[in-house]
């Protein structure tokens, strides 16, 4: 059902902006502590910028395959039944760690050839051949014997077309493939559920898969921002038009009425409420770029209102709080969506605070000193690449300069 208006929320941007936390408090009586605590301060962009070297080098020295390929190991240590080399999506994110890196004042020229590296293992999962659509696109897995194989997963395939055209507009068309993130977006608009009898119709499939039936926030708001991002590349209107089907949809089905974004509705219309961070970055993410090509305010009062229940629900500021619970490659891609609505919208967005804060608490919190990698329970046994990614791409984020915020994922 569409979500019913309802009064907008105190703001808590303006609360952190003007007040102080006792003002704040009497202000709104629904304004927790944890929302209205100022924010510790974060390092520089230098300090920031060496701290996601350090968490780059470590992902690279622990899970690099080391066997020409360009490829990553799935966990560190590799565990027994551990596929030959990562699925895509912990790879991508890894690649986008690097990516950003890239972007921070004083980044060493030798991490180039650490991009190119990471663009050569992206393209060992794609799958020419095409999937169930008969579109190509970025297969779930790779190894030397099959080459790209496995399901084609459509949030997958997005984060790799958004990242090309980040890479093209921050660098002007010096890197990035625009003709790649058009064939992704093909793929993903060839998985638009088109079937008027399902409950919920229309969305983009989570996956092409025979066991999977979900339509999910992550399969759709990634789409729309893709169809966004070309629509400013190209002019084509049937980029924003499909986008707009993607985020009417996702509106309508998934947002809840405290004003974030469930996970997914389900063939015998159930719903997972699940509420992650990256379901809440993209939307809001989506929002500030209509605004910035339609004008429309509607767009603009849109993300406020999912950036002020952010603030409020997952308490940012909190040391071991809700946003800290969260995946971290998930807060990655909140933070990145932060940061890139604050260059649209301005200040009315804290995302430079959030996510200075985010990564300021991972390094000094959850962090092994002695290694750098990054560790939630110090009694865990390994760790996942996707995590090393997001710790790594958190860090880099926060070491990003302003001009560069606009253009993010």
């Amino acid at each position: 059902m569409p979500h019913p208006s309802r009064p907008r929320p105190l703001s808590r941007r303006a609360a952190l902006g003007g007040l102080g936390a006792a003002g704040a408090l009497a202000a709104g009586a629904g304004l927790t502590p944890a929302a209205a605590a100022p924010e510790p301060e974060a390092p520089g962009l230098q300090e920031a910028r060496d701290r996601a070297l350090a968490a780059v080098a470590a992902l690279e020295s622990r899970f690099a395959a080391g066997d020409g390929t360009d490829l990553l190991h799935e966990h560190h240590p590799v565990r027994e039944n551990d596929p030959p080399y990562s699925y895509e999506w912990p790879l991508s994110q890894a690649r986008a760690a690097s990516s950003e890196l890239a972007h921070a004042p004083g980044a060493p020229a030798s991490l180039a050839e650490q991009l190119a590296s990471r663009d050569r293992a992206q393209e060992r999962y794609w799958h020419a051949a095409g999937g169930d659509t008969g579109l190509p696109g970025y297969a779930s897995a790779t190894d030397p014997e099959q080459g790209a194989h496995g399901d084609y997963f459509y949030d997958d395939n997005a984060w790799v077309g958004m990242l090309e055209v980040e890479e093209h507009l921050i660098t002007d068309g010096a890197r990035g493939d625009v003709e790649r993130a058009l064939e992704v977006y093909a793929l993903l608009r060839s998985g638009w559920d088109d079937d008027p009898s399902h409950p919920a119709p229309g969305g983009v499939w989570w996956a092409q898969t025979d066991w999977n039936d979900d339509r999910n926030t992550v399969s759709n708001m990634p789409t729309a921002k893709l169809g966004i991002r070309l629509f400013q590349i190209t002019g084509e209107q049937e980029h924003l038009d499909f986008a707009l089907r993607c985020v009417d949809w996702t509106r309508e089905h998934l947002l809840a009425p405290n004003g974030l974004f469930w996970d997914n509705v389900k063939l015998d219309g159930s719903i997972d409420r699940t509420q992650w961070t990256y379901n809440q970055g993209v939307p809001l993410g989506v929002e500030a770029l209509l605004f910035e090509v339609t004008g429309d305010a509607a767009h603009r009062d849109r993300c406020l209102e999912i950036v002020d229940a952010v603030i409020d629900h997952y308490r940012v500021w909190e040391a071991g709080g809700p946003l800290d619970a969260q995946p971290v490659a998930f807060n990655a891609i909140l933070c990145a969506n932060l940061l890139m609505a604050e260059a649209i919208l301005g200040s009315d967005v804290p995302g430079r605070k959030i996510t200075a804060a985010c990564a300021d608490r991972q390094w000094t919190r959850l962090r092994d000193p002695e290694t750098d990698l990054f560790r939630r329970d110090p009694s865990q046994d390994g760790l996942e690449l996707l995590d090393q990614a997001g710790f790594a791409r958190t860090q880099a984020l926060a070491a990003l300069p302003r001009p560069v915020w606009r253009h993010l994922t």
